[in-house]
């Protein structure tokens, strides 16, 4: 025996397959169960993720909805649906109004606030991936010219101020290394120097998760060696 459920604003529908719990021979004969649910569509489309991944609620559903004209399981359903038909072989369940709201209001705001997030994100990545190819550019430039090295500066900072927002140490520590660079083209070495021994100290950390970060560190920091005995 099936029960077949729907709703009348989606294509989707659900068919609930249990076997004979009384192995009623008679039980082969009964017609599909249609089960129609009232509410909005979130709380639908969790109804159904329910019954698709709990065995045991699917279970439960099965038997109050198969035993609808039992009044004892009428009143269990009463519990999240405040009006029970059943007309031409439709049960037809409406959700109480003030579930109905709420779920919406949770889930619409749950969504604005993950649709804030996303678009944060897309937009890092974009302007991440933008600012590093022009900051490698001027970082390159930045070896033969002090101008391109305060460009290449002036990106960093900015690359600074989008990964603290978006939260990613990372590439907030990445950033700094790039600064030191730009601070060691322009031979503000005990800048570099500062940078290089805090950020060496924040790679040991557990959520840096780079491994090239350490090599990043370890190499500028003896380029600024190599660069202070040049000027000696």
């Amino acid at each position: 025996m099936s029960i077949i459920i729907s709703h009348k604003d989606s294509p989707i529908h659900f068919s609930l397959n249990r076997p004979s719990l009384n192995n009623d021979d008679n039980e082969e004969n009964l017609p599909v169960i249609h089960c129609q649910i009232s509410s909005n569509l979130y709380f639908y489309t969790v109804l159904l993720s329910e019954l698709s991944s709990s065995s045991n609620f699917a279970n439960i559903f099965y038997y109050l909805v198969r035993q609808f004209n039992n009044k004892s399981h009428r009143k269990r359903l009463k519990y999240i649906f405040t009006s029970i038909n059943h007309r031409q072989n439709i049960i037809y369940l409406q959700v109480y109004p003030k579930i109905n709201k709420f779920d919406e209001w949770i889930n619409r705001y749950w969504a604005s606030i993950q649709l804030s997030v996303l678009v944060k994100r897309v937009r890092y990545e974009s302007s991440w991936a933008w600012l590093s190819t022009l900051g490698g550019g001027h970082s390159c430039l930045g070896e033969i010219s002090a101008e391109h090295a305060k460009e290449a500066e002036a990106i960093s900072k900015n690359q600074i101020r989008l990964s603290s927002e978006i939260g990613d140490p990372n590439a907030l520590v990445k950033s700094y290394l790039f600064l030191s660079l730009s601070y060691l083209q322009q031979k503000r070495y005990d800048e570099v120097r500062t940078i290089l021994r805090f950020q060496y100290r924040r790679i040991q950390q557990k959520d840096i998760t780079e491994d090239r970060l350490p090599v990043m560190c370890i190499a500028l920091w003896k380029k600024m060696k190599y660069a202070i005995k040049l000027n000696q």
